[in-house]
């Protein structure tokens, strides 16, 4: 049985954004404030201020889990079905997802902890595994593209895979060494994007550059 009498490619878009905008949402159940001993603006200033990692560790899971959806879409566009193992990938990916708001929580609560920025690291660079072997079967298996498949855009997948798995493996090792500030290197997905837009060319097998 082939996974396309399983399941329709129109039908795992739609279960994605089901679980992408729940995730989402649950990421933001953990900005909460304490119940406030003294009810003064100083004691709120002083818990809004506690909360400032949180948020910042908010911010960044919902970046991740933005370009992730992004580029889940990109790639589904340029298939023309799914086989067995294509739809193993992106459910596995979808149960990492759903994951994403307890590996935020963690993080945001103990991030100094080796522990808790070792966990989270992992959880982005399985993601970023996931998303870019759905890249690799389609540069291999030109009996599962669609109509629209263009090589060029897939080249500029493929770098962007790469980029975002270094930056995630990246974070993986300082975490043993800065745990509270491993997650910086999530930045060079955003350095890579200011090099394509300044006009640096990523060409693909022929040259081209993806617009």
């Amino acid at each position: 049985m082939t996974a396309s009498s399983l399941i329709s490619k129109s039908r795992l878009e739609a279960l994605s954004d089901g679980v992408y905008a729940v995730a989402l949402t649950l990421l933001a159940l953990d900005l909460k404030l304490p119940p406030l001993a003294d009810p003064s603006s100083a004691a709120l200033n002083a818990a809004l201020a506690d909360l400032v990692p949180k948020g910042l560790v908010w911010l960044l899971s919902f970046w991740v889990a933005s370009l992730y959806w992004l580029a889940q879409h990109r790639v589904l566009r340029q298939y023309a079905r799914l086989d067995e193992r294509g739809l193993l990938l992106e459910l596995c990916q979808l149960a990492l997802i759903t994951l994403l708001p307890f590996s935020t929580a963690l993080i945001g609560e103990h991030g100094d902890l080796v522990a808790a920025s070792l966990i989270y690291s992992v959880h982005l660079s399985l993601l970023a595994v996931l998303s870019l072997l759905r890249v690799l079967r389609l540069s291999r298996r030109p009996d599962l593209r669609s109509r629209e498949f263009e090589p060029g855009n897939l080249a500029v997948q493929l770098q962007r895979g790469w980029v975002v798995l270094g930056c995630t493996l990246a974070c993986v090792v300082l975490a043993f060494f800065v745990p509270s500030w491993n997650m910086l290197a999530m930045l060079g997905i955003v350095f890579r994007r200011r090099m394509r837009d300044s006009g640096v060319p990523e060409p693909g097998p022929s040259g081209e550059r993806d617009e």
